[in-house]
């Protein structure tokens, strides 16, 4: 089972990543952001985090912000309302989806499996 941090600043947004992550994803969360600074300090100092469910529009920092001061490597899955990021997201190396909400089962678990 893999470990997984959901920094997610909506609440309806973090309530279906969580239930998704628990019940098709297989993963066990380690802990919720609502604010990206918080995580990232979090992430950052904690090796046993596989994989981050990132919002990109938070209020206190952007997920683009937080992939630049991540100083781990885990895979990380972008979770936003915005589709015309996609193409920014991938400069990063440790992202692996680019998932548009509102969250489907079929792409969440696609986008897992490639975790």
């Amino acid at each position: 089972m893999k470990n997984c941090v959901i920094v997610e600043d909506e609440q309806t947004a973090l309530e279906v990543a969580k239930h998704l992550a628990v019940k098709y994803g297989a993963l066990n969360i380690l802990a919720t952001f609502d604010k990206a600074e918080e995580a990232l300090e979090f992430v950052n100092r904690n090796e046993k985090v596989d994989i981050v469910l990132l919002d990109i529009h938070l209020p206190d920092m952007s997920g683009f912000s937080f992939l630049e001061n991540l100083t781990s490597t885990p895979k990380v899955v972008l979770v936003t309302a915005d589709k015309n990021l996609a193409l920014t997201a991938y400069h990063f190396d440790l992202v692996v989806d680019y998932l548009v909400k509102p969250l489907q089962k079929d792409r969440f678990m696609e986008a897992i499996n490639q975790c």
